[in-house]
C-alpha cells in the first residue's frame, strides 16, 4: 500500500507540474518570441552571414587596427545584405540600445559610439532575444 501511495503521489505531482507548464507555455517552449520571427528572417540572417564571411575571407590582418577594419567591413556587408533582403534597423531597438550603451561605455571606459557599435554588432545577428527586448531587424516598408 505504501508503494502505491508513493507512486500515486509522484504521478499527481508530475501532472501538476505538467499542467502548470501547459498553462504557462513559456516554461517548456521558447514561445516568448513574437510570431513575426519568420523562417525568412532566419534564412536571411544565415545567408547574409555567409556572404559577409566570404567578403573578408581573403583579407589578412597583421596589426590590431586591421582586425578592426576587417570586422567593420564584414558587418557593413552583412548590414547591406540584410537591407537588400528587405530588412532595416528597428527604431524601437535603437531606443532600447541607447541606455545600455551608455551604461556599458561608463563601466568599460570606452566611448559611447564604440559601446553602441559593439552592442549593435552582437545584436544584429541574433535571432532569438528575450521577450522584453525588441529585435534588431524590422521589415522595411518598401518590401511589403
Amino acid at each position: 500500500m505504501k508503494k502505491y501511495f508513493k507512486y500515486g503521489l509522484l504521478a499527481v505531482s508530475l501532472l501538476l507540474v505538467l499542467f502548470y507548464c501547459l498553462v504557462d507555455g513559456s516554461k517548456l517552449s521558447p514561445r516568448n518570441q513574437p510570431s513575426e520571427i519568420s523562417s525568412k528572417l532566419v534564412h536571411s540572417i544565415n545567408n547574409c552571414q555567409g556572404i559577409a564571411a566570404k567578403s573578408v575571407a581573403n583579407l589578412n590582418a597583421f596589426l590590431e587596427f586591421q582586425k578592426l577594419e576587417i570586422e567593420g567591413r564584414k558587418m557593413h556587408v552583412f548590414q547591406r545584405c540584410m537591407n537588400d533582403q528587405g530588412y532595416m534597423e528597428n527604431p524601437e531597438w535603437v531606443k532600447f540600445a541607447e541606455p545600455i550603451s551608455q551604461k556599458e561605455a561608463k563601466t568599460s571606459g570606452v566611448s559611447l559610439n564604440e559601446a553602441y557599435e559593439k552592442f549593435r554588432r552582437t545584436q544584429m545577428v541574433l535571432i532569438r532575444v528575450p521577450h522584453h527586448h525588441p529585435l534588431y531587424w524590422k521589415i522595411s516598408r518598401e518590401s511589403k
